[in-house]
């Protein structure tokens, strides 16, 4: 080898040297640095040069590359692991919120404002002509009431509350995956297909590490540095394209429905993990059917209630009542879907009693109702035909309520109701409205305790309405598939309870594998500085070594001079 081979080999030490340094010293500045991968040089020698027949010498050293410490396949199972845990955490988060609402182990939970009201009955039934109890009992049904309705509000705030995670997540989502596009155009501009741009693909992973939070993602590394971004199997970021994300509303019977679709052509997205996938899986499995579950019961509640309370009678009758649920076409049969009655009426009939309140004399007439072919303007027709004799008057208003008047000096009373159509109209009921949106107790009952229900057959002193409200809390119901309305709830609570304390330990599951895969992770991307050291230590031994060689070669060049 020449003197001047002889350099070269020390001044590709010197320089191999100098990287290498600049690498542990570049790791060591970015120990804490989120989403930093550790960096290792490939120093490898340099092709030998011929001194001689079969006989080689090295010529120094070169640097191979400088690559980023990750496993590929573990950085998967970690960002897997990121969207179950931020999905498990929005799956406790909103189950632990529905069970605090519902407070069922305090004391003004719907469990116990429910027995308050079957028992306020019960006491009415042993005094019902009291009038202190007749207020008692209307008090405790306003009080139910408000706790549906308040709850119901509440569960619609918590869906809101969703909602607005979602747009939120999909708005910030949706800016990550333009990042990601266009990174993986200076990543692929950078490296030229040669070496790797580190410091780029370290932002890249961290952003595809926070989209991980919010829904499940898969990467396929292409062979220019980009990466392709898929959820399931439809891909979000082509290359330098992100083809974005947008939240879709729309209305399906009566019920907003929101679903997630790629900007780029509307197609839906099926998310199942993450932050998005854990708002779109609790508003569609927990928070909506809360809401169908409190509906259903209010609805039950007020019809099985108003079908009892509608036919007793109370201690004084009606002057005047009108129907609180409107018709929206009288004309059409009262069982037609479009007429617009909001409870099921059977094939039967109710019975009308007008009393003289002078002389106690009253005449009992039979009311005839056919779902199938009676409508409101049939049914208005038969009451004024067969009361003409007693000077009541049956109307329909424009606004398709029914109003029966009682002549002066007379009261009406309603009883013996095979048919439902009191309750299904709502003439002399308990309840008005028909979910946990609008119950509440009717306005007249409130206005005139006198015409709350307690007995039957009109005979004075009875309590058999009473006791038959006392009954409906066992009572089961075939609409509730044979449980009573309190089974039914109860049902409901403890189910939640069930799949809330399943979700607290799939969170605790979920974090456990999320600390093991970073700590896994860390020990192959994370920085050591103890590590560092030892290699700064050993690559300044190199340098120091390469500067002595050096140092030789140029003594020895200098005596040749002088020989010269």
């Amino acid at each position: 080898m020449s003197l001047n081979g002889a350099l070269q080999v020390g001044q590709s030490a010197i320089l191999a040297s100098q990287a290498a340094i600049g690498v542990a010293g570049n790791n060591m500045a970015n120990a804490a640095t989120p989403g930093y991968h550790r960096q290792r040089i490939g120093i490898i020698p340099g092709s030998p040069e011929s001194i001689g027949r079969g006989q080689f010498i090295g010529t120094g050293v070169q640097i191979g590359s400088i690559t980023r410490q990750i496993d590929v396949a573990l950085q998967a199972r970690l960002r897997s692991a990121i969207g179950d845990q931020a999905g498990a955490a929005i799956d406790q988060s909103f189950l632990s919120s529905i069970e605090m609402l519902q407070g069922e182990l305090s004391d003004s939970d719907i469990s116990s404002e429910l027995s308050a009201f079957f028992n306020s009955w019960s006491e009415l039934a042993n005094n019902p002509g009291d009038s202190g109890m007749r207020s008692l009992v209307l008090q405790q049904g306003e009080s139910l009431a408000g706790g549906l309705r308040q709850l119901r509000e509440d569960y619609n705030v918590l869906r809101e509350e969703a909602d607005r995670g979602l747009a939120v997540s999909v708005e910030r989502a949706d800016a990550i995956l333009d990042q990601i596009a266009e990174l993986n155009v200076q990543i692929a501009e950078t490296e030229g297909g040669v070496g790797q741009a580190n410091t780029l693909r370290d932002q890249r992973d961290s952003l595809v590490n926070e989209i991980s939070e919010m829904f499940d993602v898969t990467t396929i590394d292409q062979a220019n540095g980009a990466v392709d971004v898929l959820v399931g199997s439809m891909p979000v970021v082509i290359a330098g394209e992100s083809r974005g994300i947008t939240m879709r509303t729309e209305a399906k019977d009566g019920v907003m429905e929101v679903s997630i679709r790629v900007k780029a052509d509307g197609s839906d997205l099926v998310i199942s993990s993450g932050a998005i996938g854990g708002l779109l899986r609790q508003r569609a499995e927990t928070i909506d059917p809360a809401i169908e579950r409190i509906d259903t019961f209010a609805s039950e509640l007020i019809h099985q209630v108003n079908r009892i309370h509608s036919q007793g009678q109370g201690t004084s009758g009606w002057t005047s009542v009108t129907s609180q649920y409107a018709v929206e076409d009288t004309s059409v049969a009262l069982g037609a879907s479009d007429s617009g009655v909001p409870f099921t009426i059977e094939n039967g009939s109710f019975f009308i009693t007008v009393t003289n309140t002078a002389t106690g004399a009253d005449s009992t007439h039979m009311i005839q109702v056919d779902p199938s072919s009676t409508s409101l303007d049939d049914l208005r027709a038969q009451i004024s035909l067969e009361l003409a004799g007693t000077g009541a008057t049956a109307t329909v208003g424009a606004d398709g309520r029914l109003t029966i008047d009682a002549p002066a000096g007379s009261e009406i009373g309603f009883s013996d109701d095979s048919s439902g159509a009191l309750a299904a109209l709502g003439i002399n009921s308990f309840f008005q409205g028909t979910s946990a949106v609008d119950i509440a107790v009717s306005e007249s009952l409130s206005g005139q305790p006198s015409l709350l229900a307690t007995g039957s057959g009109f005979i004075e002193g009875s309590n058999a309405t009473a006791l038959a409200m006392v009954e409906l809390r066992e009572m089961s119901l075939g609409s509730l598939s044979g449980r009573s309305l309190q089974e039914y709830w109860q049902a409901g609570v403890n189910e939640l309870a069930v799949r809330t304390d399943a979700a607290n330990t799939r969170l605790q599951g979920a974090s456990l594998v999320r600390d093991s895969l970073e700590v896994q992770n860390a020990s192959v991307s994370g920085v050591s500085l103890d590590e560092e050291a030892i290699d700064l230590l050993s690559y300044q031994r190199q340098f120091q070594a390469a500067a002595r060689y050096l140092s030789i070669i140029d003594e020895t060049l200098q005596s040749l001079l002088a020989i010269v």
